[in-house]
């Protein structure tokens, strides 16, 4: 959990997500244990996943910590049959407990998903200025749904002022992280120049990062096709192809030069 779909022309993000752990930089037998945890979870046997991470959280693993919180959070059973029991029951109680025991120890997932809780005000009285200092430390961490989060919350001015400035930072953030929802976003921006002059090559070089089977990227993308040069178009790709995870984003700027400006 720990993400929020904010009302609005926003990024319209996920709100189901498994917590991002360093499960790989673990000791062997410490995320095969995490690992074997989720995928129980995933199966639906909840005995054998809080077997697997509570013994690991309670020897005070951040990233165990951080996963029981979110199977505490999610909100699996909602309705049952009359006279059956739940096989699980959600507890923000619990969430909150092990999302701050994480949260102490600097685990950004943990941030972000405990500033979820306050923000909305699950299990907790509702503080959505506590929320928005957790995202922030969540996000500075480089948690990629905290900067979804922080660039939704100050695009749609909830909690704060709106900051459309502070919205696209926090996106082009989550976008260097390849996240194909704030590429879209900023994508839209770009070609609507709502924010700023309209750019479509930018546009176009920022679809071309998205993920090809996107729908909405893939349809801007055939629109901008017939409308940019030929030469414009293969500098784009080239940008695309050389760009990396974690890079600055590629701009409008580097296509020009050798080729006459839009």
């Amino acid at each position: 959990m720990g993400l929020i779909a904010l009302a609005g022309p926003a990024v319209a993000v996920q709100t189901d997500s498994p917590p991002v752990t360093g499960a790989a930089r673990l000791q062997p037998d410490i995320g095969t244990r995490l690992e074997q945890g989720m995928a129980a979870f995933k199966a639906k046997r909840y005995a054998g996943a809080l077997a697997q991470l509570t013994p690991l959280a309670e020897q005070g693993n951040a990233d165990a910590q951080t996963y029981l919180g979110w199977i505490y959070e999610e909100p699996l059973v909602t309705i049952t049959a009359i006279g059956e029991t739940p096989a699980f029951v959600p507890d923000n109680a619990k969430a909150r407990m092990w999302y701050e025991k994480a949260a102490a120890q600097g685990q950004a997932h943990a941030l972000n998903n405990l500033g979820s809780l306050y923000f909305l005000g699950r299990g907790v009285p509702e503080d959505q200025a506590r929320g928005i200092t957790l995202f922030q430390q969540a996000a500075a961490r480089g948690d990629l749904q905290a900067q979804d989060n922080l660039a939704m919350i100050y695009y749609n001015g909830v909690g704060v002022a709106k900051n459309t400035q502070a919205a696209l930072m926090w996106c082009e953030r989550a976008a260097t992280q390849g996240d194909p929802e704030a590429l879209r976003f900023l994508a839209a921006q770009a070609l609507a120049g709502e924010d700023g002059p309209r750019d479509p090559t930018r546009a176009y070089i920022l679809t071309l990062l998205g993920p090809s089977d996107d729908a909405d990227i893939a349809k801007m993308r055939t629109a901008l096709e017939q409308q940019l040069p030929a030469n414009v178009q293969q500098r784009a790709h080239e940008l695309a192809a050389a760009w990396h995870l974690g890079q600055p984003l590629p701009t409008a700027d580097q296509t020009r030069g050798a080729v006459h400006p839009l």
